[in-house]
């Protein structure tokens, strides 16, 4: 007899839906509240730059996990499941400071970069593998 597989943490909707806006309002409060200046000066804005990277892994897995337990895809192995998280996370680090670099560099010149843009993708991607420790492969 097969045993029910047990649902992550990370499948639950509010973890799929509700954490990465979490974290971004957030960001974005404190900015207006202390300006950009500042959250890059004490180093807060590459906190949220790891937490943004872990949101974004912890949702995309479960949504995967979503997916492969409603059958409408299937994994031949294990460990596409990680690299299909840890692809997604990379997709979307680097769009996301793609566009903050050319949307915000003319409004902000002082605080974005381009070494600033690529320590941001760095710290972002290193969020997304912290949170690969906790995402384990679904089972099923």
């Amino acid at each position: 007899m097969k045993s029910l597989p047990v649902k992550p943490f990370y499948s639950k909707i509010a973890t799929i839906i509700f954490l990465l806006p979490l974290i971004f309002s957030l960001n974005i409060a404190l900015a207006i509240i202390y300006g950009p200046e500042t959250l890059d000066e004490n180093g807060i804005d590459k906190v949220f730059h790891i937490l943004g990277g872990v949101s974004i892994s912890l949702s995309a897995a479960g949504v995967l996990w979503h997916l492969i337990h409603q059958n409408k895809i299937q994994l031949q192995d294990a460990n596409v499941f990680r690299a299909l998280v840890f692809g997604i996370v990379c997709f979307a680090v680097i769009s996301w400071e793609v566009f903050e670099y050319f949307a915000l560099f003319p409004l902000f010149s002082s605080v974005v970069s381009y070494s600033d843009t690529i320590i941001d993708m760095i710290f972002g991607l290193a969020g997304g593998l912290f949170a690969m420790y906790f995402v384990r492969r679904p089972v099923g």
